[in-house]
């Protein structure tokens, strides 16, 4: 049974490879969701961050993409043949550790409940969940192939439906037709306030599905079985220096689903850091638990403060579990910015050996590329300083203006040498040059043979 299931999902994967999707937009709308959240400080209040339907569209490519075989333990394998609807899941899961682990160890909680409207069936597969948050599975089937669907809304709902306490929720889902098999499965996350998720364990499931000008409304019930693991969170506050640069892992705390990591940032350090996309757990035996993609991260406003989730080494069977910091992406705080003079329409200021280029300021526009080597990187910040320290906002085709905000319009190309030329209106006599542009990455890293022991 297991390789057929394989045989379907490598199918579904090279569907995926044909669709067409425009990078630039992708990349950008990811940025801009980071750069909202980069500006206020961690939540401490019951919030729920919606992330832009294109960042929902490259997470859910992307992670299928990158299936090309399956290859997982013979108690996996035997749970998706034991398990209904588990199957559908293997292609979500299957470069995530922690939830394989978590299925192994009958973590996994089997819904498969369905409701039906018009041609489309949505089905609430099943959930993975620990008194941190929770992952939900489900599927999509239309009868008329090729579908238009896109995802208006998606929740979950607590006692009495009402929102349950939950202060971040991811979901993935799709803004492109249903591929040939006319099904999709896709995944929501969500991580709750004061270890708190469900009171009395029933639970709704809401999705919204845009079909041409009307919106589909599915409403699933159901039951959910309280999890009695124990978090295990270890104090560990030990610092470690990269080439310079004071780092302090303050504590580590995994639960089944995923686990964080806080980290204090030097506020002397010379450079400004833009990411750990490296960091990650190692055990002696050479498994490895990574970045989580569908997890979280925070920073404070001044970048000294620091949450990463990771895959969940939970059910680790090993000794020795190490934390191990790779490449870091920082930059010296000299350089974290660029100015533009719109009068002598030239960079006052950019980094050493940039990649900045192609300066123009013509009728009130202003426009440059970012070689990003076709990576599609937003290397600036949604908005800019200018002489006067008024902060405007740029505004693109998927931008969500924020009240109160100043915006111009904006516009993001990609280039044939494999940049993104940015453009935006100067069509307001308020903005006095010249204009500061924040970097939000770069490509210049500092690295380190540096791990820290977890006991």
């Amino acid at each position: 049974m297991f390789k057929e299931e394989k045989k379907k999902l490598e199918q579904r994967k090279k569907s995926f490879d044909k669709i067409d999707m425009p990078k630039d937009k992708l990349y950008s709308a990811v940025q801009s969701g980071f750069e909202k959240a980069k500006k206020e400080q961690v939540l401490k209040r019951a919030k729920i961050i919606k992330r832009s339907s294109w960042s929902i569209v490259i997470a859910a490519i992307l992670l299928i993409s990158f299936v090309t075989s399956i290859s997982v333990s013979p108690v996996f394998a035997s749970k998706v043949a034991a398990i209904p609807g588990l199957d559908r899941i293997v292609a979500l899961i299957q470069q995530d550790r922690g939830l394989i682990a978590a299925v192994e160890n009958d973590f996994y909680q089997p819904i498969n409940k369905s409701q039906e409207k018009n041609g489309i069936t949505v089905t609430l597969d099943g959930v993975i969940a620990d008194k941190k948050g929770m992952v939900v599975f489900y599927s999509v089937r239309s009868k008329e192939k090729n579908q238009p669907l896109e995802i208006e809304y998606i929740k979950l709902m607590g006692e009495k439906y009402g929102n349950l306490p939950v202060h971040d929720t991811t979901f993935w889902g799709m803004d492109s037709p249903i591929i040939e098999e006319k099904i999709f499965s896709s995944m929501m996350t969500l991580e709750t306030m004061e270890n708190h998720i469900v009171g009395d364990g029933n639970l709704l499931w809401t999705i919204g599905l845009k079909n041409g000008s009307q919106v589909e409304n599915f409403q699933i019930p159901f039951k959910f079985t309280k999890s009695s693991v124990v978090s295990k969170t270890i104090d560990l506050n030990k610092e470690v220096t990269i080439e310079g640069q004071r780092i302090i892992v303050e504590k580590v705390t995994i639960n089944p689903i995923r686990a964080e990591v806080k980290l204090k940032i030097d506020p002397n350090n010379s450079k400004k850091i833009f990411s750990f996309d490296n960091l990650k757990f190692t055990n002696d035996i050479g498994d490895e638990w990574i970045i989580n993609n569908i997890g979280t991260l925070y920073r404070n406003l001044d970048g000294t403060e620091w949450t990463i989730t990771l895959q969940s080494p939970y059910f680790n069977k090993s000794d020795n579990l190490k934390l191990v910091f790779g490449k870091i992406e920082a930059i010296n705080k000299d350089d974290a910015f660029i100015l533009i003079d719109t009068e002598s329409k030239k960079f006052l200021k950019q980094p050493v050996e940039s990649v900045f280029s192609d300066l123009e300021i013509e009728k009130s526009k202003v426009s440059f590329i970012m070689n990003v080597n076709g990576d599609y990187k937003m290397l600036v910040s949604s908005s800019f300083i200018d002489n006067e320290g008024k902060e405007f906002f740029i505004k693109y085709d998927f931008t969500n203006p924020m009240p109160g905000k100043k915006y111009v319009n904006g516009l993001l190309v990609k280039t044939s040498e494999k940049g993104l030329k940015m453009e935006f209106d100067l069509s307001t006599d308020s903005i006095k040059g010249p204009l500061r542009f924040d970097l939000n990455s770069y490509p210049s890293w500092i690295e380190g043979d540096v791990e820290i022991e977890i006991n």
